[in-house]
């Protein structure tokens, strides 16, 4: 079921980015994120009213640390740079730093709450990025091997 779970979290953050992307591309970067918000605020409100039952108790929010609550200003500065880079770079590696970034955010809050240093975690970070670079240096020679042929004809 986790798998599952897993699976459409992962195709709905991408079909999120492609559709944020084109809002913010029409309706103007701030609008895009705003619009953005405010579905996933009108979505998560439908996901309350349906999970009615299993929904913690309010008064237990009140021993959370106030940094935990970062994570609505880190989205939305997320979203915001998602739809900037969106229509500028190919899907793939969109995700791919997004991934980056969860994986290298995640090892950094292990050290800093739970002082583990989680190697796995900082080693595939670590090779995601080269992957990455390595895949962009290719990217790159095969546009200027096709801008080259196109000159020649």
């Amino acid at each position: 079921m986790y798998i599952i779970l897993s699976l459409l979290a992962g195709v709905s953050i991408v079909i999120n980015m492609i559709i944020g992307g084109k809002v913010s591309q029409r309706e103007g970067m701030i609008n895009g994120v705003y619009i953005n918000y405010l579905v996933a605020a009108v979505a998560s409100l439908i996901l309350s009213a349906v999970m009615i039952g299993f929904t913690p108790d309010y008064s237990s929010l009140r021993g959370i640390p106030l940094p935990y609550f970062l994570g609505g200003f880190i989205g939305v500065l997320t979203t915001y740079l998602a739809n900037l880079v969106v229509s500028k770079l190919p899907a793939v590696y969109i995700v791919l730093l997004r991934f980056i970034g969860q994986i290298l955010t995640s090892a950094i809050i292990d050290y800093v709450y739970f002082e583990v240093l989680s190697p796995g975690k900082i080693i595939g970070g670590v090779l995601f990025i080269i992957g990455l670079i390595i895949n962009v240096k290719i990217d790159e020679k095969e546009k200027e091997e096709n801008l080259r042929l196109i000159e020649e004809v």
